[in-house]
């Protein structure tokens, strides 16, 4: 659809001459001869005549001039197109934002990669004495298609194709280097009691369990939005708690151990910023325990 081409010249001789008189009252109270003889009156309308041509020369830009004004973004003027179609596809050329600027741009290029599930954009900034200003690198972290893995990990090759895909839109002298998520692994020792009018059996309940933790955490599936793990984000034991009793046949947790430990929290992914920032969770192993009440 054509963007609608607004009327730039929408206002008459007389309404600018008019306007132009409704303020010789506020600036110049002294000047109380508004006919037309009176020099200052033949000024102001010539004003106004000029205005008014200047008006209708704006609202009639010439076609030449909105082919040039296309061709900024490269779209050029087929042969018998009407003017309206050229601006229609200039106007989605400008929307399809063939370059990337923010994050979630660069995030999104990096993801329409063959093979590529996830991908988080980060500033790593890097200082030196003596340097100025401070050295700026944009990492994005790739995380591949491979759902059979806990930790997936991109290729060579994978990582080279996102970079080219990033590199080729972002801005000149934008410095990209793409990376692997970091893991933090986690164990978990997690006990459940089964309801007790529950028809489901001990083994099938264990196996039920072990997957919700682990699709829980999973990055690729994980998280509240079951869209990955947030990078970043800690392990919350109350999250745990919610994810494996909001299942059929469990009455409710006995025992959970978070790596070994049956009282901390949560798991932060890192204690450096830095690496915090591009960390996912990995599901190192989990062991489940069903007992009748």
């Amino acid at each position: 659809m054509p963007l609608p081409i607004p009327n730039l010249d929408d206002r008459t001789f007389d309404q600018l001459a008019s306007e132009a008189r409704s303020l010789i009252p506020r600036s110049f109270p002294a000047w109380t001869d508004y006919n037309s003889s009176d020099p200052g009156i033949t000024l102001l309308e010539l004003f106004a005549f000029l205005i008014d041509a200047a008006f209708y020369q704006i609202n009639r830009v010439p076609d030449r001039t909105v082919e040039k004004f296309a061709a900024l973004v490269n779209v050029q003027r087929a042969a018998g197109e009407s003017i309206d179609s050229l601006l229609g596809r200039a106007v989605d050329a400008v929307a399809a934002r063939p370059r990337a600027i923010t994050g979630a741009e660069f995030e999104g290029f990096a993801a329409g990669v063959a093979g590529i599930a996830r991908s988080k954009a980060v500033t790593d900034t890097s200082t030196a004495p003596f340097v100025f200003p401070a050295d700026e690198i944009l990492k994005v972290v790739v995380v591949p298609k491979l759902p059979g893995s806990a930790a997936p990990v991109p290729t060579a090759a994978q990582l080279q194709a996102v970079f080219q895909a990033v590199g080729a839109r972002c801005p000149i002298a934008t410095r990209v280097r793409t990376v692997p998520p970091s893991y933090t692994p986690v164990t978990l020792d997690i006990t459940v009691v089964r309801r007790s009018d529950s028809n489901v059996g001990k083994d099938a309940l264990a196996a039920s369990v072990g997957a919700a933790v682990s699709g829980f955490l999973s990055p690729l599936t994980g998280g509240e939005s079951s869209g990955g793990w947030e990078f970043g984000r800690p392990v919350f034991r109350s999250e745990l708690y919610q994810a494996i009793e909001s299942l059929d046949g469990v009455d409710h947790t006995a025992r959970l151990l978070i790596n070994g430990d049956e009282d901390i929290e949560e798991v932060a992914l890192s204690d450096d910023p830095k690496v915090c920032a591009v960390s996912l969770v990995f599901l190192a192993q989990s062991t489940v325990a069903v007992v009748d009440p």
